[in-house]
Order: C-alpha cells, then structure tokens, then sequence
C-alpha cells in the first residue's frame, strides 16, 4: 500500500476502534514532529467520526535536549501547566486522548544524568493527575506509532534510508493489521480473541505464576480478586476503547509485595529517550533489590529511584511468541511494539481496574489490595521462545499456561481459543 493508504487505514483504526470517537466529543492529540505527516490524516477521521474539536500539541525531542544541556540547572523542575491543564480538562469533560510516539528512541542518549533526573522527576508528578485517571480508564485513550525516518534510521541502521523506511511501514501494517481487505473487522475480530482469554483467566484466578528462561526464574504473586484486561477499556462515560494500536496482551497486576527471584529483559529498554539495552532485575519482597543494564546505569537507576514505590511491579502482561510483532523478529526500539512482542512486566504503578472495584478506591485502599502506587511505569520485555510459565493454585495445584513462549493447547482449549 502507498503511504497515504497507509495513514488512511491506520487513522479510521484509530478514529473508529482506537478511540471509538464520539459525536460533538473533544479530541486531545500529542505527537512528535517527526509523525506530522500523519497528524492531518488522524485530524480528518476524528472529525468524520464527529470530534467536535480537535487539540494538536505537537513536541520536539531536539528542543527538549537542548533545554537540557543549556538551561540554568535551577529551572529545570519547571513545567508549565497550560498544556496539562488542558488535557486533564479535555479528560474530566468526556473527551478522547491520543499519544503518537516516534521520536527518535536515542534522542536524550549521553545527557547529563544530573540534570535529567530532576526534569524526569518533575514531569512525573506534574502529570500525576491524567495519568491517575488514564489508568483507571476514566477517558478513552490510545497510544501508537507512525513511522518516519528518525525511527527507520534506529530500527534498520544497515539499509538506506528509503528502504528503512519503506520496511518500517511494512513492518507497522503488518503489526496493525492494516494489510488485512479490512483492518477495523480485523482488529474487531482480534479484540474478541483477547477478550475470551482475558475473561478466562481473571475466572480462574490463578494465585501465583513461575516463570523460566535463560537467567529468569521468577515467582510472581497475585491479589485477591484480580482482574485480567485485553483488548478493550471501558470509559467512565461507557465508550469501548483500545489503549494500544497495536496490542497483543492481555494483562493485569501482581501483588507488588508477593514477587521473587530473577529475570533478564529480552529486548532492550528504552527509559525517555535513552536506550539502556538489555537489562537483569533481582527482586526479593516485591522490591527490586538489584538492577543493571548494558549502558548508561545512571538512568536506569534514576527511573527506578523516581519515587518510593518505582521499585515495585505494576504489571504483569502476557503475549504470545505467534503474535505478529513477534513473528517479525525485529527490535523496533519502542515500548509499544517492544512490549507486544512478547511477555512483559512493568515496574511502578498499576492499572487501577487490575483489581475488582480497584478504580473507586483511593490510593491507600489500593495499595492495601496489592496494586502498587507510583510516578513511574516502565514496561520491560521478557518474553522469547525460551520462556514458559507455570500457574499456581491457592491449593497448590499447577496449570501449564505458556511453553516456549505460546499458549500450551491447554490454555487454548480451557479459554475457547482453539
């Protein structure tokens, strides 16, 4: 497909099921420059589908690192509410949210860990409130990817710049279902898949879940009365939305005082524009105890000291190794295809409806059902054709949930996929 088909297709997806958008609904959307040539396609679908407004706020990674290295150390706590003001607004008022990301994955790589510890942990808490209630799905909202060469230059480094970016638009179709004859009965279609083996796990509320790799023996503890999310997030106005485009996850939350043991990442990890590759937690209590990575350790350890509780497990995500991010084997250098392309964990906060009544409870309740409570919420992927993972039972009991990184045929038939 050209280009201009393929920023169609990918703006009515996100338009029509993304975001579900609503007639005279406001429309709030942040991107990078570097995705400009889409923004125009997304503004266009939004209105068809009834937007009454549309918000573009567009950032500039070059600028921000340029703050960074030239900026009087003393302002850069500074974060100008305008802009968050009028997302939390667009938020309480029923509108939709969407973040493109795109920019360049190593853009901030080399700055001063000094100076960026103290900007990262003032946009944290500034952003507190709509990441309070993005997480607990109080508005729709959804996050993807465009394609551009700023990306295609890290993801494919080896060919020429226009093939780069050709592949990586293969690539995202692919990965969104874009090249299906039609993409939204696609991804209707793969949301219901999800949602069974979503529905089926939160019934059988499995207590704890092992899993095994190459430098990963892990234990992973679960809260009464879990709640196990796919595709599909529900609005406190009642819209039906997707959060990732693409998605292939199912997830829920760990109880943040019952995980053990070790893992090792499998892709690396990007942390605001830097790429600390691969990295290896040791986690005893729900804490992580120790943490190291291929590069640039300060950053690593400033994202897991940005709070209190940034060393605690958030997430618990699951995918399998025949979704199509994975099947690409490739390493796009972003957390959203990153992730979906294979199990992973966060560590920081959880999603407040990870827990039956979890998004009417304050943050206290919450933590005392075993959702963890942070500024932070970093993705980390640990899935491979390597990993399986074990379910336990409260009676101590076991169940065969993944072998070599994919649903055993007793999960498939036990959820109704096969």
């Amino acid at each position: 497909m050209t280009r201009a088909e393929f920023h169609e297709r990918y703006a009515a997806v996100v338009a029509k099921v993304g975001l579900s958008i609503e007639q005279d609904q406001e429309v709030y959307v942040r991107a990078p420059i570097e995705t400009a040539e889409f923004i125009p396609h997304f503004v266009r679908a939004a209105y068809r589908s009834g937007a009454k407004y549309v918000h573009v706020d567009y950032s500039d990674q070059a600028a921000v690192r340029a703050r960074l290295e030239e900026a009087s150390s003393d302002t850069l706590t500074y974060v100008p509410s305008a802009a968050l003001a009028e997302r939390v607004r667009v938020a309480k008022a029923g509108g939709a949210s969407l973040a493109v990301l795109g920019d360049d994955p190593t853009g901030l790589a080399g700055v001063d860990p000094a100076r960026r510890g103290p900007w990262s942990k003032a946009l944290a808490e500034a952003a507190r409130e709509i990441r309070e209630l993005a997480m607990k799905d109080f508005f729709p909202w959804c996050v993807i990817s465009i394609p551009n060469p700023v990306w295609a230059r890290a993801v494919y480094p080896d060919l020429a710049a226009d093939a780069a970016l050709d592949r990586l638009y293969d690539a995202v179709a692919h990965a969104c279902r874009l090249d299906a004859d039609d993409p939204v009965a696609a991804w209707k279609e793969h949301s219901t898949r999800l949602m069974r083996l979503a529905a089926w796990l939160s019934d059988q509320s499995f207590d704890a879940f092992h899993y095994t790799a190459a430098k990963t023996d892990l234990v992973v503890g679960m809260p009464d009365g879990q709640h196990w999310i796919g595709t599909e997030g529900v609005s406190a106005s009642g819209i039906t939305f997707i959060a990732n485009l693409p998605t292939d996850e199912v997830f829920s939350a760990p109880d943040w005082r019952r995980v053990d043991g070790t893992v090792r990442s499998t892709r690396p990890l990007i942390l605001g524009g830097t790429n600390v590759g691969i990295t290896e937690f040791t986690v005893a209590g729900g804490r992580i105890v120790g943490a190291t990575c291929e590069r640039e350790q300060a950053v690593l350890d400033q994202e897991l000291d940005l709070d209190d509780r940034a060393r605690f497990f958030g997430e618990i995500a699951l995918v399998s190794e025949d979704a199509p991010i994975a099947e690409l084997s490739t390493v796009f250098f972003d957390g959203l295809y990153d992730e979906n392309a294979g199990c992973h964990l966060a560590f920081g906060n959880a999603y407040a409806n990870c827990v039956d009544g979890g998004a009417t409870m304050d943050e206290s309740e919450r933590l005392a059902a075993g959702l963890n409570q942070s500024n932070q919420h970093a993705d980390v992927t640990i899935g491979s054709s390597d990993l399986s993972i074990v379910a336990r039972r409260k009676d101590g009991s076991e169940f065969p949930l993944m072998e070599r990184g994919r649903w055993t045929a007793q999960t498939e038939q036990a959820a109704g996929l096969a």
